[in-house]
């Protein structure tokens, strides 16, 4: 702890309300004061209150506030029997942490003792405090979620922006990007408890921020050590204080509310693919600019770090999915199984994976449900669970592959094949129109998924259950010219669509940029085509070796215009009629940024194809 920089401290003011801060910036913010005692100190701003509002210091730090609410001499308070106090000491250079809990006995205020050249001496609020803590608890914990970071002291100037709900707008923002925040909770008036929550910048959510519907925030419960001490805090008693700090501008958010944990099917409806999940209703707020005595950078992000989660009002494609959660731990039911039948490499790291779809047996609804099923439309993707497959079950740590602790091994994979319905007559004998169709998925070996179908042995059984059919249909119209721009596998949205053109769909045009490695994948397709496709530009990156350039050649005799370059401006801003074109996009983030600039002003839709 004297090695931490950093100290997360929380307590109740006179409303009785949690509030969380942060503290610090430099070594030496914990010291030992005696048996059991420890000694904190860090510079802040309060100024002594107005004779109306009584004695004490004032500030904008709520906590150091509520602690130094009344002074016996101006400058010294003394809490008889102790005020409850949590706090979390840190270092996330080193991703240390130590929580400690009990009471603050005394503290001081002093004149700030630090002249550097951003000193104001003119401002009576810089203070150092000092508070002397009978500690009752302690309790290390482990380096997951947090994301490296170097920290230094800054000369605070702090600045209230707002103390109103909804909260302003830089509020959200810094919400929206935030990797770590600090929660503090308590256990009647025996104990409180001061933590961290982090993750990839925008893990924390913002459910609603407005009069009509108030203030709320949802975050997921990651994984942790199972002794669930705030949770645990929650259930009984939902009061909560949460800061949000911004290392690079030294701008700090403060909350108070009340939290609602949500497990398994409420957590999920709410948040999809969290098992846990907390929803914070917030009661106050206040937003400060540069209220921090520190400022820090980040080094590396933590490797435990799931991707951030959509609420489910966030992403239309979650709909369908989440209205079909009925377990009690907040698993989807199936709709169908799918079994695969078929793997095909096509590159060295793309592949063709073939599913029958069947009736899942588990119940009479289940078929039932399966018999009423519509087939998908082109462009449409597949929600599939390999979690029965996949998933290794809790552990604390798991350093050999950390994201698997919070992986829920469901994936959607866009549906590369033109559906193909059986004839009823072919299968009579089974309940449903779609029992043994076939679909394709084509993708690219990236993760646990993908290279768990890689390693397939034909003739093993491998069935898993399908959630959903969803994503948009509708891709062109009568009146329009579709113009698609992809970007390697970005191909697969609209491969269920390239030769399948029907006489009442406009024209469509196929501007593709691909590596040298990944000419294979536009071969399978043109020759799947059989020459009626659209007409496709292909644009190839990468030294084309000779084993290569009869792929080119191939590609060249089914009718491809190649370009051995990067896609350019004028690629795009040429293809369709003008007035009538619509594009798609979907490629990485470098190429689809080129591409929305490019394309300022035009009918530009975006299927986003990040992993």
């Amino acid at each position: 702890m004297t090695r931490s920089p950093l100290l997360a401290l929380g307590t109740v003011d006179r409303a009785d309300r949690i509030w969380t801060t942060v503290l610090g910036g430099s070594a030496g913010v914990i010291r030992p004061l005696a048996q059991g005692v420890l000694a904190l100190r860090s510079s802040a701003h309060l100024e002594p209150r107005s004779e109306a509002d009584g004695s004490g210091w004032t500030g904008l730090d709520p906590v150091l506030e509520a602690l130094f609410t009344s002074t016996q001499d101006g400058s010294v308070v003394d809490h008889a029997g102790g005020k409850m106090v949590a706090g979390l000491a840190m270092n996330l250079e080193e991703r240390t942490r130590v929580k400690l809990a009990g009471r603050m006995l005394r503290g001081v205020v002093l004149a700030n003792e630090t002249e550097t050249i951003e000193t104001d001496p003119e401002d009576p609020t810089r203070v150092d405090v000092q508070m002397a803590v009978a500690i009752e608890e302690t309790l290390g914990n482990c380096p997951k979620y947090l994301n490296r970071k170097t920290v230094w002291t800054h000369m605070a100037s702090p600045r209230l922006v707002s103390d109103s709900l909804p909260l302003a707008y830089e509020a959200v923002e810094l919400i929206g990007r935030s990797d770590i925040f600090f929660l503090s909770s308590r256990h009647g008036a025996e104990s409180m408890d001061t933590n961290n929550r982090g993750g990839a910048p925008g893990f924390v959510r913002v459910f609603s921020n407005s009069t009509d519907e108030g203030v709320s925030l949802v975050y997921p419960e990651y994984s942790g050590n199972r002794l669930f001490q705030t949770l645990g805090n929650l259930q009984t008693d939902p009061a909560i204080g949460i800061t949000f700090p911004d290392f690079e501008t030294g701008n700090v958010l403060y909350l108070t509310g009340r939290a609602e944990v949500l497990v398994g099917a409420e957590a999920t409806a709410v948040l999809p693919h969290s098992k846990v999940a907390v929803k914070v209703t917030v009661e106050a707020a206040r937003f400060v600019s540069e209220g921090l005595p520190f400022r820090g950078r980040l080094l590396d992000p933590s490797p435990y770090n799931p991707p951030v989660r959509q609420l489910a009002k966030e992403s239309r494609a979650t709909d369908d999915l989440t209205d079909a959660i009925d377990d009690v731990d907040g698993r989807s039911r199936a709709i169908a199984m799918a079994t695969l039948i078929r793997s095909s490499p096509i590159t060295p790291t793309v592949s063709r994976h073939t599913f029958r779809l069947s009736p899942d047996p588990s119940s009479s609804r289940a078929k039932e449900e399966f018999s009423r099923l519509a087939l998908w439309r082109p462009g449409q993707h597949v929600t599939l669970d390999f979690s029965a497959h996949l998933d290794q079950g809790w552990s604390h740590m798991r350093d050999h592959d950390p994201t698997s602790l919070n992986d829920d091994y469901i994936r959607s994979f866009t549906i590369s094949s033109a559906p193909v319905r059986r004839s009823a007559q072919t299968h009579a004998d089974r309940p449903g129109s779609l029992d043994g169709v076939e679909f394709d998925i084509t993708v690219r070996r990236h993760g646990p998924v993908t290279r768990f179908l890689t390693r397939w042995v034909p003739g093993s059984e491998l069935t898993v259950p399908v959630l959903e059919f969803e994503g948009e249909e509708d891709l062109r119209a009568p009146d329009e010219d579709l113009v698609v721009v992809a970007g390697g596998v970005g191909i697969t949205p609209f491969m269920a669509h390239v030769g399948s053109k029907a006489e009442s769909e406009g024209p469509l045009s196929l501007l593709w940029s691909l590596r040298a490695d990944d000419l294979p994948l536009a071969v399978d397709l043109l020759d799947r085509t059989g020459g009626t496709g659209p007409q496709v530009s292909l644009f190839v990156t990468g030294a084309v070796d000779a084993g290569r350039q009869s792929d080119l050649q191939t590609l060249a005799r089914l009718g491809a215009d190649i370009h051995t370059r990067r896609i350019r401006r004028n690629d795009v801003v040429g293809a369709g009629t003008e007035g009538r074109r619509r594009f798609r996009v979907c490629t990485g983030p470098g190429l689809r940024r080129s591409l929305l600039e490019w394309l300022d002003g035009e009918h530009v839709s975006v299927v986003n194809f990040d992993y």
